[in-house]
């Protein structure tokens, strides 16, 4: 397995909305590996926010890590290949008319590059494609609620989906950032060291995250909290 991560373009996304694009590079040192884009993936997340106002900050900050070194983009095509994965994964979901086209050309780049390098993760935030890797039954209640309709599955489909790209672990930003708070990449925001301060970061991190594109669940929220904050044991004397 190859020391890699693959990033899709919401989870770039979601930590430059938080203005945390720089925790990327502390984390790589640590981490030792690649970090990933693709083709598809610099696309969305640069050339095509450029041409907006609203994203174009972003644009340029994300294209500074690229020109750093941090994100790094994989130089060969994999137009075929995605397309092949794309007859798979848009096929397994159908209504009353047509198949469900539920997951776009840059995520399913992700997977195959993962794939093809033996990466040891893909790093998404987009809720669709994390459950279509990890609980497409859950994922087919959603669209027979969002589309009012009895939505079927091709086992086919999903069987061959799912065999191609089995094995491939999924994080989200806020793994990342949970991550970099334990390494101690974060104390830079900190005045202070002690637990209510730790504990005020990380919540605000969390609310952030969570507000600025990544899903994560009140319940999630808390059993961070619980798990990340802790007093430190001492023992008594004797």
């Amino acid at each position: 397995m190859k020391k890699a991560i693959v990033f899709d373009s919401s989870t770039i996304i979601s930590l430059a909305l938080n203005n945390l694009l720089w925790i990327l590079q502390p984390l790589k040192e640590q981490y030792k590996g690649d970090f990933w884009i693709t083709e598809s993936v610099r696309k969305e997340i640069i050339d095509r926010p450029f041409t907006i106002k609203k994203y174009k900050l972003e644009s340029i900050q994300i294209s500074n890590e690229i020109q750093r070194g941090v994100l790094q983009v994989y130089p060969q095509d994999l137009s075929l290949e995605t397309k092949e994965l794309s007859n798979k994964a848009n096929k397994v979901f159908f209504g009353k008319k047509n198949s469900l086209q539920i997951i776009d050309e840059g995520e399913l780049s992700v997977l195959v590059l993962a794939e093809k390098i033996n990466a040891e993760a893909v790093a998404i935030d987009e809720r669709t494609t994390r459950l279509l890797l990890e609980a497409p039954k859950s994922l087919q209640m959603i669209f027979r609620e969002r589309f009012n309709e009895d939505i079927k599955v091709n086992t086919n489909e999903l069987k061959e989906f799912q065999e191609q790209v089995k094995g491939i672990q999924v994080i989200r930003s806020i793994e990342l950032c949970i991550i970099a708070f334990e390494k101690g990449i974060l104390n830079t925001y900190l005045q202070k060291t002690d637990l209510q301060s730790k504990k005020d970061l990380l919540d605000a991190l969390l609310w952030s995250m969570r507000l600025k594109g990544c899903s994560i669940s009140d319940k999630e929220m808390q059993e961070i909290l619980n798990e990340e904050i802790k007093p430190k044991f001492i023992p008594s004397k004797r």
